[in-house]
């Protein structure tokens, strides 16, 4: 098999590939996609989707098969194109195979919307599988359209090696990664520690197994997700499943100490051994182990990689390729799939020729790497905990430091540090740092940027880096409560939130955004793609939709760019008509702030979003949201904020500077 595709991915058990795979589909590219098992998981290995990735897979959505017209088919409720986020969080605990298969079922789905030039035949899902990878390689002076070469060999035939010619090659291939081998240069056996990449941290000599198991226990809690800390058994993590299955997370401790240390099994801890420890620990209560699922050993280390990508940029790791930890918290799958999902937006820019590859693909590593340093930090406070011991009956005293120090556990700084940490473990408190895309305060753009205040205008409260909070707007045409964050599907285009405050007031400076973006000079006009390229292959509708403008001409519109514009007033007290013709023609984008929010509950239903987002209603504000749903820049709603969004985007967009003014 010798291929050409745009991106190529070397995925080995982590949901982090198929992501990738999807996101790519979507926006149009053809996506070979590798895999060294004969077929999806069957059981067992990640189980938890957070809340932010369950935000992300809503914002992804879901295709259907056949070709109807129309956004939503006739008869449909408007929930039914939930997609992946509908088949996931019916459970929001499931193995990972079932998440495996909803990714395979979306990406065919958009697979067969593909422009006959990008597809190619391929099993389901698009994945090629059993493939072994041997090795790759980058030469960008041989071919420059597909610089990246890499060789597999087929599971059963291996006397045959496939090369595939590619633009990117990502390697999403577990902890033990053979891409991460490959270009670090390492030799075998020791790519984890030496060459140009190396696994830098340590394992704590704590080890652990994991089973999904069928149990009868007369633990009254064991339908409940709980922890318990055995006085010198070690412990155990409950946590309930589908199908009647329940995970346990055993620590695998000896009953024999060393020195007054406690000893721990090997890697090498049989299923037996486990279900030994398990029942151990829930003594004085009875468990019996009947049908197991699946059964594992880990050891619990925190590791991240010193790079994700060298020079070339062209060769990317992420997921557990990049960082390793324990699984305790849930966040191995959902962090290793939002890797790619960071990543997958800015390729797209790039390969669609709106932004330079060498400015905008190195802040993936450094937007990424970042979380993961904040999640090793945490996990290994975590997992420290987690291994402790409940303090013995002679430590029950009024001398707690006594108890902590001979190893029991805190049940107060336990608690105290997952609630600290409840926000980051959500995904909603994974905060990138000032960069080019994040217009913060230290960010050199605004620091340097010769008027003071138009970034970040006094009050606000939405931050750069962040993801945009959530909120329920009323959606004009329909009258619909809608979440605001939800509006725009996942389609490679910014979304500029026009917060216009009191209708009366700010209807001016409307007029005068409408007669900016029409200029050459504004960033729409700037920053096009090549003629005919669009950001996706979804989601992307015609210039006014099912309405028909007769007052102006239809405008063009740039694919990479999309409007909404939010009042404080009710949609009752002003006519979408009357806006300018640009905002006008995203008709289905033009919302009320009219609705109540417990978070501010002192708002009732007056402009609640505005005051959350700390937008005066007097002044209005435009807020920039990148592709992946977070918040790039905040600005004034007025001339001067018009030309700082121009200066903001000329930091990282190139594009096709338009012939005549046109959206």
């Amino acid at each position: 098999m010798t291929a050409s595709a745009a991106p190529a991915i070397q995925d080995q058990y982590d949901p982090a590939g198929l992501m990738a795979s999807t996101c790519l589909t979507t926006y149009g590219f053809s996506v070979l996609h590798i895999d060294n098992r004969p077929e999806p998981t069957t059981a067992g290995r990640a189980d938890g989707i957070q809340p932010r990735t369950i935000e992300v897979l809503r914002n992804i959505g879901g295709v259907s098969l056949d070709d109807s017209p129309g956004f939503l088919a006739s008869g449909k409720g408007p929930f039914s194109g939930a997609g992946l986020a509908k088949r996931m969080i019916s459970q929001v605990l499931l193995h990972q195979g079932m998440i495996e298969h909803a990714f395979l079922d979306e990406i065919e789905a958009r697979r067969r919307r593909l422009p006959k030039d990008k597809f190619f035949a391929a099993p389901s899902g698009g994945v090629f599988r059993p493939f072994e990878f041997e090795t790759c390689s980058v030469d960008e002076s041989s071919n420059k359209d597909y610089p990246v070469s890499s060789t597999f060999t087929h599971g059963v035939d291996k006397t045959k090696q496939h090369v595939v010619r590619s633009k990117y090659l990502l390697g999403c291939d577990g902890a033990k990664s053979l891409v991460r081998r490959a270009i670090a240069g390492g030799n075998v056996g020791d790519g984890e520690w030496s060459g140009k990449i190396r696994m830098l941290g340590e394992a704590t000599e704590f080890i652990w197994g994991v089973m999904d198991v069928v149990v009868k226990t007369d633990f009254p809690d064991i339908m409940s997700k709980c922890l318990i800390h055995s006085r010198d058994s070690g412990s155990i993590m409950v946590i309930p499943r589908e199908n009647g299955l329940v995970r346990l997370y055993v620590q695998l401790q000896q009953d024999e100490k060393e020195g007054g240390n406690v000893k721990h099994y090997g890697r090498d801890a049989t299923q037996d051994i486990c279900i030994a420890r398990a029942k151990k620990i829930f003594e004085p209560f009875q468990l019996e182990v009947g049908y197991v699922d699946w059964f594992s050993v880990y050891q619990i280390g925190q590791r991240i990689s010193s790079h994700y990508m060298m020079e070339d940029q062209r060769i990317i790791l992420g997921g557990d390729a990049t960082h390793t930890h324990s699984p305790k918290a849930g966040q191995g799958m959902n962090i290793s799939m939002l890797d790619m999902y960071s990543l997958a937006w800015k390729i797209n820019l790039v390969e669609k020729g709106m932004a330079d590859h060498s400015v905008l693909i190195p802040t993936y590593e450094t937007e990424r790497r970042g979380i993961a340093e904040a999640l090793l930090k945490f996990d290994t406070e975590y997992s420290k905990l987690f291994s402790g011991a409940s303090p013995k009956a002679d430590q029950l005293t009024a001398d707690a430091s006594k108890a902590k120090s001979s190893g029991a556990v805190d049940a107060e700084k336990f608690i105290q540090v997952f609630k600290q940490n409840c926000l980051f473990t959500s995904g909603c408190g994974a905060i990138y740092t000032a960069n080019i895309l994040n217009a913060l305060p230290d960010a050199e753009l605004v620091k340097s940027y010769p008027k003071q205040g138009v970034f970040n205008p006094a009050g606000s409260k939405l931050v750069a880096g962040q993801r945009l909070l959530p909120g329920m707007v009323t959606r004009a045409v329909d009258a619909n409560r809608v979440r605001i964050q939800q509006e725009v599907k996942m389609n490679g285009a910014f979304r500029i939130h026009l917060f216009a405050g009191d209708y009366k007031t700010n209807k001016p400076k409307l007029e005068a955004f409408d007669k900016f973006l029409a200029s050459p000079t504004s960033f729409v006009n700037r920053h096009r793609p090549p003629k005919g390229v669009s950001s996706s292959i979804v989601y992307v509708k015609d210039s006014l939709g099912r309405h028909i403008e007769n007052a102006q001409p239809i405008v063009e519109r740039n694919p990479f760019f999309t409007f909404l514009t939010v009042f404080a007033n009710p949609h009752t007290q002003w006519e979408i008509e009357d806006l300018p013709v640009t905002l006008r023609s995203f008709r289905d984008q033009v919302y009320a702030d009219d609705n109540f929010d417990v978070q501010v509950a002192s708002q009732g239903k007056n402009a609640a979003l505005h005051f959350k987002y700390g937008v005066d209603t007097t002044k209005g504000s435009i807020i920039v949201v990148r592709p992946d749903g977070y918040v790039g820049a905040v600005v004034q709603l007025s001339e001067d904020g018009f030309e700082a969004l121009n200066h903001y985007f000329a930091g990282f967009l190139t594009g096709v500077p338009a012939i005549k003014a046109s959206l």
